[in-house]
């Protein structure tokens, strides 16, 4: 508990530090403005270049004149001061330049226009933008930028900046005679209502329509506020407004005084002192405490600073309180989870985590039971009866086991421990704890019989949740033999462990090379040549060697991992059986295709994009699905191989004669080939009836327009026998037995046409 407070103070100190808090303090003080609004002081007077105002007087920018006309209008009408909100561009050659300068001297000290800075370039180079000399000798300087936040909000503006070597107030800490320190800046007050500030429009002061009580007096700010010119800021509570609002507002917030800015400091003390405090008292009351001054810290304590002139940011302290509150409810939760964990919710008996949390560190021997038919009993009693019927399992199993203490997991599970100098005997134990369990059990009424097995892991070595379920397996070994008992060898360790990691080495394997496709040759029965060959997976482990086929494609198909094999295969098959038909030579290659993959979206086009890749002709590839994933295919998937048949590709059905295909069904697949399973190949110079068999499906397939292709020919006499039944192709180890892609070029240089029988 103690390293997570650190890390909730850590984390808290770095949202003030790095400001991370930012927006959402933002989010808070709009809040907290909302609440205390309040209308400006009518000190600070508005005038808009407005839509109006362009109307009449045509698109700004303006000429010098107009400006000069709009100073000599509110100097007559009795301004205190006169701030133009953006930069005078007057044009050298402009006529009325010489009348601007006289309005403005004719104002001495009164007019103030802006020197600003553009925005840094690439080359970290910015733009001074200082009006004219003529105009800075009549005319004092301020400044108008101001730094915006991804939402273009600004909350703070700077006292004064520098531009071009020059020290420039900005236009807010002018007009209310306010100074600050280098690089000091003060926060926007936004409680101060936006429509509360006096305006007028331009082409009213020009037209010398304001009445002068309007002006006398007042400091005026000249700016735009017509669609489409000027800058415009994301004002809080408005909206989008001329910027000219957010520097008479500026100005208004130090007209009543330099605000002090605390940031987030004082917030933080006091939430951090309180959670020390609160640490002393029972955690249901810091829990209390901390909901408690959470909104006082977040709203009421910030409000009042504010209202007084102080501001404070509040993010780090209430990440402070919400991650103490956090950590203090999950470890309560965690402790009260952890109580409960420990007992089993219906019979109110010590559970297999608390065998785990009991038995870390044990050197005893442990022993797994369980009651087969544990749901069906449960299943057939009344709810209330099954922690009656736990009891007296629970009772049998401490009579026989000397008292031992036992566990009760889920499913009809239970387990003990039993001291190590007693293992080598648990054999007696279990035998009459079978002979218990013999006898019905009496639950309400009812007589139930129990079946149970044992499984006995004394294997100190390792892990209590590895051993409980080294004692499960046992114990379903013991079942499925038909045993009462069983010890867990621990020599199947290593083999479980393989099945458990062999479908995660495998796409490594396939990766680095360690999977890779050897090449079974087919003979063409008629003409005595080499026809083509079967692509067949083969995995080299670098430590356990060679690995069975069907162990991991298997397993591959059992998890839906056979995709990524299959990509692999094929490409390589393609890939080889390109190269070896250049140059004129006919060169099939066949490809074991899942079951699995049948009507998969994916199949198709990663069929066409690999035959295009390596430019071979869809009719020299041969797809083989197995005969019963054939039939078991959905029309859906059906209408997937006729898909893949459309494009000129051949397809074979693998293992014919071991499922039981239908002559309609044959008749609707779109196969090419039928491949007669070895089985029946293997023994047919020896059996009629295989004889019989083979012979028909030939004559079948010949009569449906398909080749027939036999596997597994280990010996001349059946491939003599083939020859004469009028087979068109024959595989097995008598042809060539399956090689890398090397023997197999070897190989048909050195093949001479055989004579077909």
């Amino acid at each position: 508990m103690r390293i997570l407070l650190i890390w909730t103070l850590v984390s808290a100190l770095l949202f003030g530090v790095a400001e991370f808090g930012e927006p959402m303090d933002d989010i808070f003080r709009i809040a907290r403005n909302k609440m205390r609004e309040h209308n400006a002081s009518g000190q600070v007077l508005v005038v808009g270049i407005d839509n109006l105002s362009q109307q009449e007087l045509g698109d700004w920018p303006w000429p010098a004149e107009r400006y000069a006309a709009m100073i000599e209008k509110l100097g007559k009408a009795g301004a205190q001061g006169i701030y133009f909100d953006f930069p005078l561009n007057v044009p050298r050659n402009d006529t009325g330049t010489a009348s601007l300068i006289d309005a403005m001297g004719a104002q001495p000290g009164k007019v103030h226009i802006a020197a600003n800075f553009a925005p840094e370039t690439a080359d970290k180079q910015r733009a001074q933008l200082l009006p004219a000399p003529e105009l800075r000798n009549v005319a004092k300087l301020v400044n108008t930028n101001v730094r915006t936040n991804g939402f273009n909000t600004v909350w703070d503006v700077p006292f004064f900046n520098r531009v071009s070597n020059l020290s420039v107030p900005s236009l807010a800490a002018a007009a209310a005679r306010q100074k600050g320190e280098p690089g000091e800046t003060f926060p926007i007050d936004y409680a101060i209502r936006m429509d509360s500030l006096p305006y007028l429009s331009a082409a009213e002061v020009l037209r010398s329509q304001a009445e002068a009580d309007r002006v006398r007096g007042k400091t005026v700010i000249i700016g735009t506020n017509a669609t489409g010119i000027g800058n415009r800021y994301a004002v809080p509570g408005h909206g989008p407004s001329a910027s000219v609002f957010v520097s008479a507002i500026a100005a208004e917030t130090l007209l009543t005084g330099k605000p002090t800015v605390y940031g987030w400091w004082i917030p933080f003390g006091i939430a951090f002192t309180a959670c020390a405090l609160m640490l002393r008292v029972s955690r249901r009351r810091i829990v209390l405490g901390m909901l408690i001054l959470a909104p006082v810290c977040a709203i009421a304590l910030p409000l009042a600073l504010e209202s007084q002139g102080y501001i404070t940011s509040i993010m780090p302290a209430l990440v402070l309180l919400l991650g103490s509150m956090g950590h203090l409810a999950w470890s309560q939760h965690r402790q009260r989870f952890d109580e409960r964990g420990m007992v089993n919710e219906v019979s109110g008996q010590p559970n297999l985590n608390a065998l785990r949390a009991e038995g870390a560190e044990t050197q005893d021997g442990l022993i797994a039971a369980r009651i087969h038919n544990y749901a069906e009993a449960a299943t057939a009693l009344p709810a209330a009866a099954e922690k009656e019927l736990v009891e007296q399992i629970i009772l049998r199993l401490s009579l026989g086991n000397g008292g031992c203490k036992v566990y009760q997991g889920d499913e009809g599970i239970f387990m003990w421990l039993v001291p190590a100098a007693s293992v080598s005997n648990v054999g007696d134990q279990l035998a009459g704890l079978s002979a218990i369990f013999r006898s019905p059990a009496n639950v309400s009424g009812r007589l139930i019989d129990l079946g149970i097995a044992f499984g006995v892991d004394a294997d100190p070595g390792r892990s209590i949740q590895s051993r409980m379920s080294s004692a499960l397996l046992a114990c379903q070994e013991a079942q499925n033999a038909g045993e009462h008992w069983r010890v867990y060898d621990p020599t199947k360790l290593e083999a479980t462990e393989w099945r458990v990691t062999m479908l995660g080495e495998l796409d490594a394997a396939i990766d680095n090379g360690e999977v890779w496709v050897a090449f079974q040759p087919k003979l063409d029965l008629l003409s005595g040549e080499i026809c083509g060959a079967e692509a067949l997976v083969r995995w080299t482990h670098p430590e356990k060697g060679p690995i069975n086929p069907e162990e991991f494609i298997t397993a591959a198909e059992r998890h839906d991992r056979i995709e990524k094999l299959t990509e692999h295969v094929l490409n390589r098959a393609v890939q080889v059986a390109a190269s070896l038909n250049k140059g004129g030579r006919k060169f099939d290659m066949a490809v074991n295709l899942s079951p699995r993959l049948i009507g998969h979206a994916n199949l198709k086009p990663m069929v066409v994009q690999t035959l295009r890749r390596h430019g071979l002709a869809a009719e020299r590839l041969i797809l083989e699905i197995t005969e019963t994933a054939a039939m078991s295919s959905a029309e859906s998937a059906m209408q997937e191989l006729r898909d893949l048949r459309s494009i000129g590709l051949q397809l074979s059905i693998d293992d014919y004669g071991t499922g039981f295909s239908t002559l309609d069904y044959l008749k609707r697949c779109p196969a090419t080939e039928l491949k007669i399973d070895r089985s029946f190949v293997r023994m047919l110079v020896t059996s009629r009836s295989d004889r019989i068999m083979v012979n028909s499906t030939i004559e079948l397939a010949h009569s449906l327009g398909e080749e027939v292709v036999a596997e597994g020919v280990e010996d001349n006499e059946t491939l003599q026998l083939l020859g004469q039944m009028g087979c068109d192709k024959a595989q097995g180890y008598l042809i060539g037995r399956p090689m890398p892609f090397e023997a197999l070029v070897d190989y048909l240089a050195d093949h001479s046409p055989a004579k077909a029988a």
